[in-house]
């Protein structure tokens, strides 16, 4: 099936960034620093929270000398507290990682990021990797459309069918909050117009708080259907519960998550350590 790639620059206005000429190189980071790296480093990200402990905990058992300190919010919450910072002076970040590549175009539009290639990213594959080399995607997410097996016996085969059949109860997650909200919106948005969402709410569609508060709802029967990241559902159908995905016929939504290095790091070999770890097979094992 086919499956839109984006990696674009997003302008919805839900999150505003004031920008600051052309990103810059910092000098690389050699191969026998990066060997040597140890320290403490810092990791914003919106990536769940039980992946980043297990995440985590592999990373510690394999560079004993890093110390990975995590902050965990939605995409939203971690770029208000870089910006925070960033009008502060200073950023306490050494990592980001978020679910929705525009935020990063901003961001080397402000010279925020370090330019660097780490050896792992010769395994991936253009679509999943910054040209200029300031960002790399560390996972690949999918939105697509969940819904309740015991009160739906014709699910939606598209997005179309989604608000042209009469599913009653609809959700989807906030873009204010959720970065794989924002593309799923852009993404619908270029392809059927605005009008799909005026349809949306004309049909009783709610906005959900969150993709976790969508997936509880069409568990439980409250939402028949609503959009949702695949991962999301799959564990869930494992346990029996009432939930069923399907990959929309116009194409799924398909999101690189990338990861970056601040310019303002203090440890950026360290960094560079973890990102090659992430884009390595033991990382993405533990991911």
């Amino acid at each position: 099936m086919r499956v839109k790639i984006l990696l674009v620059v997003l302008i919805l206005g839900i999150v505003s960034f004031g920008f600051a000429g052309g990103s810059k190189e910092k000098d690389a980071v050699t191969v026998e620093e990066v060997k040597k790296a140890e320290g403490r480093i810092t990791l914003y990200t919106s990536v769940p929270q039980p992946i980043v402990d297990k995440m985590q905990a592999d990373f510690h058992s394999k560079y004993s000398g890093i110390t990975l300190d995590v902050f965990r919010s939605g995409t939203s919450s971690v770029i208000t507290k870089l910006m925070t910072e960033k009008e502060a002076g200073e950023i306490m970040a050494d990592l980001v990682w978020v679910a929705e590549p525009s935020t990063y175009e901003n961001f080397k539009d402000q010279d925020l990021l370090l330019k660097f290639t780490p050896d792992e990213a010769s395994n991936l594959s253009d679509e999943m990797k910054d040209p200029e080399g300031y960002y790399y995607a560390g996972r690949l997410i999918n939105m697509v459309i969940a819904y309740n097996t015991l009160k739906v016996s014709d699910p939606p085969q598209g997005w179309k069918d989604l608000i042209e059949k009469d599913y009653k109860k609809i959700g989807f997650p906030t873009p204010v909050r959720s970065g794989a909200a924002l593309a799923s919106v852009e993404t619908i948005r270029d392809a059927f117009g605005w009008e799909y969402f005026e349809k949306f709410s004309e049909i009783g569609g709610k906005q959900m708080k969150s993709n976790s508060t969508v997936r509880d709802k069409v568990v439980t029967g409250e939402l028949h259907a609503g959009v949702l990241l695949d991962y999301m559902v799959r564990p869930l159908m494992a346990k029996g519960s009432p939930i069923n995905y399907v990959w929309p016929i116009e194409g799924a939504v398909f999101i690189p998550s990338p990861v970056g290095i601040m310019k303002s790091s203090k440890n950026p070999e360290a960094a560079e350590v973890f990102v090659n770890y992430v884009l390595s097979k033991e990382g993405q094992e533990s991911i």
